[in-house]
């Protein structure tokens, strides 16, 4: 299972500051009620405007379709992960919709058990990959 945000979709406009990859953002969600959606907007922790009133799209990334380098390095995906919703209106999101970090770990370290040795650097590993016959070709 991936890890989401959590949204308190019962007192919006809900703002939030949130730690995503080494940096800390602004989360604001709105809701449009005569539209039935929600959108974000992100602020980097200088105060500066990220993202505006982005609608939160099923299925997709926040932010996909505006490549902005301030934006947090992590795949930010709207989604169900029951399958069972075919849109992000009032009935779904903050229940079976969520905002997931769209990061998952094939040895399961995602799931937060700190038994799993996540994927990916080890500090312990040798840095010295190479034989000395690959070194002096």
């Amino acid at each position: 299972m991936r890890r989401y945000i959590p949204i308190d979709v019962d007192d919006l406009p809900d703002i939030f500051d949130i730690s995503l990859a080494g940096g800390v953002y602004t989360f604001r969600i709105d809701y449009n009620e005569i539209a039935d959606y929600y959108t974000v907007t992100i602020w980097d922790a200088d105060s500066n405007l990220l993202l505006t009133q982005e609608p939160l799209i099923l299925g997709e990334l926040v932010g996909y379709d505006l490549p902005d380098k301030r934006l947090p390095r992590i795949d930010l995906r709207v989604m169900d992960e029951t399958n069972q919703a075919n849109d992000v209106g009032k009935c779904n999101f903050g229940y079976t919709v969520q905002i997931y970090l769209d990061v998952v770990d094939p040895l399961g370290s995602e799931t937060g058990d700190p038994t799993i040795k996540p994927l990916g650097y080890d500090p312990d590993e040798s840095v010295d990959n190479y034989t000395d016959e690959e070194v002096s070709s």
